[in-house]
């Protein structure tokens, strides 16, 4: 395969992947009815765990993390990212959630620049400010105000920033399914470790957040098992895209999940973006593709 052909498969497969998640992640309102958060995580990845582990063994991955300890905190601050994300899902329009976590390569570029003590240039300084308005105008109207609450999903982004930066600097070497694979069980114990909790100390069983364990209906154990499967399957496409692509033009195609979450929220409960809210979707987009790119030729600028 040529280089303009790697190209085009691995954009194909990123959009793919972030198509699935974009579309699944709005049927977590149906299983937030029922379950908990802490249930929730836990189920999906007793589910996701051995699937990756038994597959990855059959295809012969290297399924064993190098470095124990530098995976194991790259993980706590993704597994963080995804339960707040997760959590906001239950009470916030997935747009706003989405557009909160998709602060990350704003967070990211100025996270990097203090860890690596390098200066941040005027524009890409610019356009991070213009990405965190762009934020703000997509939370506010979705919201109905701004308030400290609204910015709960941004928190989200600044968490998973934080473990792509980790990602960099300290799994270096690491196979994507062990980073995969060790994720997903952390977040399995992190779930485990919540149902306990609420299960000695009960919390409000109509609160999806404090929810302790009951026995899913039958339709929501189909949502969670497609849940767990094409969430696996999403993340594969998007591991591969890495895999093959230049990761430069590759990383753009994140932003697609934006569109497709937004569209299905649409389509399925009628949650429609106002004018503000798309052009705050268009600024997040527009900034990332371009911080992401000068971030690769001109860090300083």
């Amino acid at each position: 395969m040529d280089e303009k052909s790697k190209t085009f498969a691995s954009i194909l497969l990123m959009v793919t992947g972030m198509a699935i998640v974009g579309v699944i992640d709005n049927f977590v309102k149906f299983i937030a009815i029922e379950i908990g958060l802490w249930q929730f995580h836990f189920l999906r990845s007793l589910i996701a765990v051995p699937v990756i582990v038994l597959f990855g063994l059959a295809v012969g991955w290297k399924l064993k993390p190098k470095r124990i300890w530098p995976v194991l905190g790259r993980n706590m601050f993704l597994a963080s990212a995804m339960f707040i994300y997760f959590g906001s899902l239950g009470f916030f329009p997935i747009s706003a959630v989405a557009a909160g976590l998709f602060t990350a390569p704003v967070l990211v570029m100025l996270i990097d620049a203090v860890w690596s003590r390098r200066a941040i240039g005027p524009i890409r300084l610019m356009t991070a400010l213009a990405g965190f308005v762009g934020t703000l105008m997509v939370l506010n109207p979705e919201v109905g105000g701004l308030s400290w609450a609204n910015l709960i999903p941004v928190i989200a982004g600044l968490m998973y920033a934080f473990g792509n930066v980790a990602t960099r600097k300290w799994c270096e070497g690491e196979s994507a399914v062990a980073l995969l694979w060790s994720y997903m069980f952390l977040m399995l114990i992190f779930g485990g470790i919540g149902i306990l909790y609420f299960y000695f100390i009960p919390g409000d069983q109509n609160n999806y957040l404090t929810r302790a364990w009951v026995w899913p209906s039958f339709q929501v154990w189909i949502w969670i098992i497609i849940q767990a499967i094409f969430s696996l399957v999403g993340l594969g496409f998007i591991m591969k895209a890495y895999l093959i692509g230049e990761v430069t033009y590759v990383s753009i195609f994140e932003y697609s999940m934006l569109i497709f979450a937004s569209i299905t929220a649409w389509l399925l409960f009628g949650e429609m973006l106002g004018i503000v809210g798309l052009c705050g979707i268009g600024i997040i987009i527009g900034t990332g593709i371009l911080i992401t790119i000068r971030s690769r030729t001109s860090p300083t600028v």
